[in-house]
């Protein structure tokens, strides 16, 4: 069942010959059971339903609007609605109102019911709505809104957009998982489109009406969750990461409907930073990155700020020493650890690099100068041919 956005058509009439035939079908089907309602002055059994919802699971596999089919029901009941009245006592017309709402309910919801059925029966097509749906949001198209309508798809006011890239993990690649910064796993990493369908319809599942519209490729994609407290864009993503058995580099910032496709921009970018600065895989916000993605900026702080480490550029230990010490949050130990050298060898090290540097990496100051320095010089390094950016736009071509 394909994305429906035509737009030549009036919204009560259906494309082909043959859902004609069929919505008509729906039509008839329905009029015999508020005709046979009427005539017996109960409303519909459930083995009287039965050829409505039959009817309705044909207009599904032929893709039409569940808006669309729920109209011809509705045409069904007025006339036998006006009939009904012509027949009776201007006294009764209420209550002949009253008991055909009745009746409508359970064609509605006879219908509504045989459409549900069969996206849960068919979750790939559905997923095909969903992403195509989710492309157009983030494309800012004017026409979005309305084609998720006639696809019984609700969209919110406002979303937390994620953007994602599939990496691998040390297992994929072989390395060793050191926790460095430097040897973070950000390889990209391909998922199979059975997977990606299996997750889609999880994720469809576990969420509800109201729940994030995916739009996944094989090396990651676009998340639109409707606004909502942080953590639940954390756990949308967590379900998505145990389901496929994959890590993912994401970012997100929160966006108004018409205005996603700049929101989208942004996060493409954060992602594509922690990736060329080789940072851990998990979900970042634009605070997160505040001073690297100021840092990304072109100007002439930047050349200042590489100046300050370009003493340490023949002495590649200290380099990852201080690479290490940064990325560990300042704690001797711990960068003691992941170097398997003794925590008196990085105080050692350090004390070096302020010699070198005239730059105290054990305070506050100096470490904020020392760690925009190392943000600027891993940028300009990915910006160099072979380098991770490069890749990236090789990637994006």
């Amino acid at each position: 069942m394909r994305l429906d956005s035509s737009f030549t058509h009036s919204p009560g009439t259906v494309v082909t010959e043959v859902s004609r035939g069929r919505t008509s079908a729906l039509e008839g089907r329905s009029g015999a059971v508020v005709d046979r309602c009427l005539r017996a002055g109960r409303p519909p059994a459930p083995a009287e339903l039965e050829p409505v919802r039959r009817a309705a699971e044909d207009l599904a596999r032929e893709g039409v609007p569940l808006r669309d089919a729920q109209r011809h029901v509705h045409a069904a009941a007025a006339a036998g609605l006006k009939g009904s009245v012509a027949e009776v006592d201007r006294s009764d017309v209420v209550d002949s109102a009253v008991f055909m709402m009745r009746v409508l309910e359970s064609l509605g919801n006879a219908v509504s019911a045989a459409y549900m059925e069969f996206c849960r029966q068919d979750p790939g097509s559905n997923g095909e709505r969903v992403a195509q749906l989710v492309d157009l949001l983030v494309a800012d198209d004017p026409e979005a809104r309305g084609i998720a309508e006639r696809n019984g798809i609700e969209v919110a006011a406002e979303y937390d957009v994620v953007f994602l890239r599939f990496v691998a993990t040390p297992s994929d690649t072989g390395r060793p998982d050191t926790g460095r910064p430097d040897t973070a796993k950000t390889d990209i990493r391909t998922v199979d489109n059975a997977a990606l369908a299996a997750a889609e319809s999880a994720m469809a599942a576990a969420s509800g009406v109201r729940g994030p519209l995916l739009s996944l490729t094989a090396g990651g994609g676009v998340v639109l969750v409707p606004s909502s407290p942080a953590s639940v864009v954390e756990d949308c993503l967590a379900r998505l990461g145990a389901t496929l058995d994959v890590d993912t580099v994401a970012a997100t910032a929160r966006g108004a409907l018409g205005s996603l496709n700049g929101v989208l921009d942004h996060c493409r970018e954060l992602v594509d930073l922690a990736r060329s600065l080789r940072m851990q895989p998990r979900l970042y916000r634009t605070s997160d990155l505040a001073l690297e993605y100021q840092l990304s900026r072109p100007g002439p702080g930047r050349s200042r700020l590489r100046s300050v480490i370009a003493p340490l550029d023949g002495f590649p230990e200290l380099m990852h020493t201080l690479k290490t010490f940064v990325g560990s949050e300042a704690n001797r130990r711990a960068s003691a650890k992941l170097l398997y050298v003794h925590p008196n060898t990085v105080d050692y090290r350090l004390k070096r690099i302020e010699q070198l540097t005239g730059v105290d990496p054990l305070s506050s100051a100096g470490l904020m100068s020392l760690h925009a320095a190392l943000v600027v010089d891993c940028l300009s390094r990915a910006n160099e041919p072979g380098g991770a950016m490069s890749d990236m736009v090789a990637e994006a071509s």
